[in-house]
């Protein structure tokens, strides 16, 4: 794999994440018309790269925002990248009722509203009720569905 990928430090500084993109596509666009590799088998090796380097990035991040810290601004360029440490606030509703009240309602419209997306899925073809008298359709509907094929890899 190692000569499918970049090692760390080689992906060139100055790119941006447009950029980057763009090399990973014509990277993967010479693997593809190379013909020489299992596509799956380096696509099932990727991914266990990916879980590796997103676990390495949530192992390194407090260590990181320490040192982006030592800086003392919010926003900086460092190593070609511009850094920027955010500020979020999560704010807790819970002790105002009305704002506990509309919560709840949420929820059980929200459970109302799967329970009727399981139904109508069990329930898809009706058939048409006609009216004897005026001919008008009274009851009829077919949900209209559309298949996404994708892959899923699990490691």
């Amino acid at each position: 794999m190692g000569n499918l990928t970049r090692q760390i430090g080689e992906i060139e500084r100055h790119l941006h994440k447009e950029e980057i993109i763009s090399l990973a596509a014509q990277n993967a666009q010479t693997i593809i018309e190379n013909g020489n590799r299992d596509i799956l088998s380096v696509y099932v090796e990727l991914k266990r790269y990916e879980t590796y380097l997103k676990g390495l990035i949530d192992q390194l991040k407090i260590k990181a925002l320490e040192k982006a810290k030592e800086n003392g601004d919010d926003k900086f360029d460092y190593d070609d990248a511009i850094v920027r440490i955010t500020h979020r606030v999560r704010w807790d509703f819970s002790t105002d009722s009305r704002w506990v009240g509309i919560h709840e309602l949420l929820k059980e419209i929200t459970t109302e509203k799967k329970d009727r997306e399981d139904f109508l899925k069990e329930n898809n073809n009706v058939p048409t009720v006609v009216d004897p008298e005026t001919g008008e359709v009274v009851d009829s509907f077919e949900l209209s569905k559309e298949l996404t094929v994708g892959i899923a890899i699990q490691l």
